[in-house]
């Protein structure tokens, strides 16, 4: 292997490293906000908004919904997406039954304003937050 191939191994190695090392930081973030204390959150508004596209450059949209909840007297909102996860999207209107909804949030107790939703499905839906190792983000985008 001559000097350009070590190179461009070496570049490869650290990539895959630096790769391999966000991966578990991010998988640290999640499991330290699953011990945040928890509050109750209202979902505020939903609507289908497009979060991304895919790898042949197609639009994908999701369900997006804005929550707010209060902590110590002061009011956070966030914003979470999901995805249909199970063979058929979820029947009915889902943003019509989501609105008005509670559900439970982990938030950070040094900064508030940073939330986490613990549930991984919500009506047969992944849930798509910023929180968590993504390799595409496909969450609502502040």
């Amino acid at each position: 292997m001559d000097q350009t191939g070590i190179t461009i191994l070496i570049a490869l190695l650290a990539a895959i490293g630096a790769g391999a090392a966000w991966w578990m930081w991010q998988l640290n973030r999640v499991k330290v906000a699953h011990g945040w204390p928890q509050t109750e959150a209202t979902i505020e508004s939903a609507a289908p908004e497009v979060v991304g596209s895919n790898f042949n450059g197609v639009p994908v949209t999701l369900f997006a919904f804005a929550f707010s909840y209060k902590v110590g007297g002061e009011y956070y909102s966030g914003r979470f997406a999901l995805m249909p996860y199970i063979a058929d999207p979820p029947a009915g209107d889902l943003c019509e039954r989501m609105v008005g909804r509670k559900l439970m949030v982990a938030y950070d107790p040094k900064r508030p304003k940073v939330w986490f939703v613990p549930d991984e499905l919500i009506e047969g839906c992944k849930v798509q937050q910023k929180n968590g190792p993504h390799l595409m983000g496909w969450y609502p985008k502040d």
